[in-house]
């Protein structure tokens, strides 16, 4: 549990830009607020490109899985009504065609129906919603502690006053750019290691946050501050004896990149942002793949107003261990491209 707790830690590195003070900007609120949002709404449009020649790809059925995943583009608005009821509907465009889906889900249930399919996918989830609303609290008592200790980028800048639009709504907030380039992850680790090893309080609530966690999951283990001091110090030792075989590997190469552009409002509540992520230095053993990128664009509405979430409109489900046979009868053959896709892979 202590390696998957820190693994998390360590990959929001990759994913928050500061923590200090740009131009007077306090870019810690913007974190802290994405941790006590109730409700909102939000439009997401991720795409994926991939670059490979197909001569250099050996094994057939991985190039049908790159043919199928290039240029791939995903769209999903989602709606969340409170912590534990949510919806997300949208499409997947793919060479082949759209594949339309709908997601609900409250504190009993979720409900998935892809690719307009005459049953919907429904799956008990007892219990989740106060888990979820457990988790949610325990995330705003730990970030404040955590956050305050990631180091900033070497890249970094704030404009002020920026106006802008956001789902038709003109807004006026703070534009936030930052880059982080792969050879500079190794040092901001690091830094963030340390910076969190010495935080007696930092400490404190993460071993208090991961005692309420282990209690959740019905754990007795319990960890303390001291606990989790050494365990950054032993991590820390092992990360510097594996770094130069990652080096090698390209894991590191600063052809290898992030960068993102933030809008926040005067609240600093993160209402719009693009994100780029470039991998161009790959292991060679990857199977003739030779880079990825990645690219996220995001706008947020309705922050802790009254959201509705969307209900799913089937009267007939399958369960979650329906066999693919009972879900393939479901879909439209001649017209769904999930079921083309599917019957493709068999």
């Amino acid at each position: 549990m202590f390696k998957k707790l820190f693994l998390v830690i360590i990959a929001s590195i990759f994913l928050m830009t500061a923590c200090d003070s740009v131009k007077g900007v306090n870019l810690n609120q913007m974190f802290l607020n994405n941790s006590k949002i109730q409700s909102a709404q939000s439009y997401t449009v991720v795409s994926l490109n991939l670059a490979y020649n197909k001569s250099d790809v050996k094994d057939k059925e991985y190039l049908k899985v790159l043919n199928l995943l290039n240029n791939m583009k995903l769209h999903v608005q989602t709606k969340m009504q409170k912590a534990d009821t949510f919806s997300m509907g949208g499409f997947v465009q793919l060479s082949q065609g759209k594949i339309p889906f709908q997601l609900y889900s409250d504190n009993k249930q979720m409900v998935l129906l892809l690719d307009q399919a005459s049953k919907a996918i429904r799956i008990p989830v007892q219990g989740a919603g106060s888990n979820k609303t457990l988790v949610q609290n325990i995330q705003s008592k730990l970030l404040p502690s955590v956050v305050k200790d990631l180091p900033n980028p070497n890249h970094i800048n704030v404009q002020t006053n920026v106006n802008y639009k956001v789902h038709g709504d003109n807004v006026q907030g703070h534009k936030i750019h930052a880059e982080v380039y792969a050879n500079e992850v190794p040092g901001l680790l690091i830094k963030f290691l340390d910076n969190l090893g010495k935080d007696q309080n930092a400490l404190n609530q993460l071993a208090a946050a991961m005692n309420e966690l282990s209690k959740m999951t019905g754990d007795d283990t319990v960890v303390s501050a001291t606990d989790l001091k050494q365990l950054i110090k032993e991590f820390k030792d092992e990360f510097n004896k594996s770094l130069p075989e990652m080096k090698k590997s390209g894991m590191f190469d600063k052809r290898n990149f992030l960068k993102t552009d933030i809008l926040v409002d005067k609240n600093f509540n993160e209402r719009k942002s693009y994100t780029e992520i470039k991998l161009n230095k790959l292991p060679e053993d990857n199977g003739g793949l030779k880079g990825i990128t990645l690219k996220v664009t995001q706008e947020v509405w309705s922050i802790n107003k009254n959201v509705k979430a969307q209900k799913i409109n089937r009267t007939k489900f399958l369960s979650e261990d329906a066999s693919e046979n009972e879900f393939l009868a479901t879909l439209d053959k001649k017209h769904s491209v999930l079921y083309r896709v599917i019957k493709s892979f068999n």
